[in-house]
């Protein structure tokens, strides 16, 4: 599948999950699981990993399966024109995170017109997902955590610009980001949205259970040391 073609909504299939770090380690840990489609990054995680924009991007590359998501750093038109055109040569689907500002928005408009898959991250309110929207933005990040913080409703608003999208028929893919547990991320998947980024920690957090841990050795003890079923 190609990079223009990739986020084409005949080509989605459910509910994408994404994992958040630059960390070559945990995602190769997390690709283990099947479950990973994906890998967004941003400046603040490449940096915290001590690794170069361009390191970071190829080495996840050549892990996961799946669209790397990478942040431009410029704040001008032409300097984000020419960075999200220039992450095309660094990896396959590697696709360009574009912040919501008015140089932002502008510069989508130019890059959705050659084709090249460009998004809006940074995203804090309905109006700011609708311009992306509009924009036909490959994606669009609000920030779940982030808008918690700032005293409002992260997941509802996440829910409405969903709701938004469908009723529209927009194609560009609701991508819930800051996503900082379980509870949250549960409330997004209810909410039918299209896309959940999550730390390698959250990811992790889904899998146990003490119960399942009981059930488990339950039937260990059951079955006490008569070795595998196969070798019967």
């Amino acid at each position: 599948m190609s990079v223009a073609s990739f986020y084409h909504i005949e080509d989605m299939r459910g509910m994408k999950l994404y994992l958040d770090t630059a960390d070559r380690d945990r995602i190769t840990e997390a690709a283990r699981l099947g479950v990973v489609d994906g890998v967004t990054t941003n400046p603040s995680i490449v940096t915290a990993a001590g690794l170069g924009y361009r390191e970071a991007v190829t080495a996840i590359a050549d892990v996961v399966d799946g669209p790397v998501f990478a942040q431009v750093l410029a704040d001008d038109v032409e300097g984000i024109v020419r960075e999200a055109r220039g992450y095309q040569e660094w990896a396959d689907d590697v696709v360009a995170k574009i912040p919501a500002t008015r140089p932002g928005f502008e510069a989508l408009a130019r890059l959705r017109d050659e084709d090249v898959p460009a998004g809006t991250t940074v995203v804090f309110s309905i109006e700011q997902a609708v311009l992306a929207a509009k924009n036909d933005a490959s994606f669009v990040a609000p920030y779940v955590g982030r808008l918690d913080d700032a005293g409002e409703d992260g997941v509802d608003t996440v829910r409405r610009i969903q709701h938004i999208y469908d009723t529209y028929g927009f194609e560009t893919e609701v991508l819930a980001a800051s996503v900082r547990n379980t509870t949250q991320a549960v409330s997004l998947y209810e909410a039918g949205v299209d896309a959940v980024t999550l730390s390698p920690d959250v990811l992790d957090d889904h899998v146990p259970h003490p119960k399942t841990d009981e059930g488990v050795a339950g039937f260990e003890a059951a079955w006490g040391d008569r070795g595998s079923p196969i070798d019967e």
